[in-house]
């Protein structure tokens, strides 16, 4: 319990991560069940906040999409349920807006075309969908034919 409740003080952490780590330093499986079912009916573990926690920090750090904030979820532990409610949640279109934002004033390249291609091969990296990519390019790169076939 003690283990646990360092790890916990030091960041939030899903109830698989949780047992992961503690398994990992040598604890028996029925130990980390009883220190995890402990810990959640005290409320010091819970995938929902450590989930909205996470999609948080991620989103005012580095704005991504609903693909690549799931797959860091379920890199974590957390269910593929609570993913699904948590991501229904967040905004994307804004922070894909947010993320071209930064981006823009640091694209360099010989032309308007090039520094799109670029932002938008950003975007796609940070997880975001085409249709949210799309719509931030035309704000940006207005008057640049859209490539329908991107994506």
């Amino acid at each position: 319990m003690v283990f646990a409740l360092k790890l916990l003080g030091m960041r939030s952490h899903s109830m698989e991560e949780l047992r992961r780590k503690l398994r990992k330093k040598g604890f028996e499986e029925e130990c980390t069940g009883q220190v995890i079912e402990q810990l959640c009916m005290k409320g010091l573990l819970d995938d929902r906040d450590f989930g909205e926690q996470m999609i948080g920090s991620r989103t005012k750090r580095k704005p991504s999409g609903k693909m690549k904030l799931g797959a860091e979820l379920r890199r974590k532990g957390v269910p593929e349920s609570m993913i699904v409610e948590l991501l229904r949640e967040v905004d994307t279109g804004a922070l894909c807006m947010q993320a071209a934002e930064r981006k823009f004033a640091l694209l360099h390249g010989p032309s308007e075309a090039s520094r799109k291609k670029k932002l938008e091969s950003f975007l796609r990296n940070r997880g975001f969908a085409w249709q949210e990519i799309r719509e931030t390019l035309e704000r940006y790169f207005p008057g640049i034919g859209n490539r329908e076939d991107s994506c």
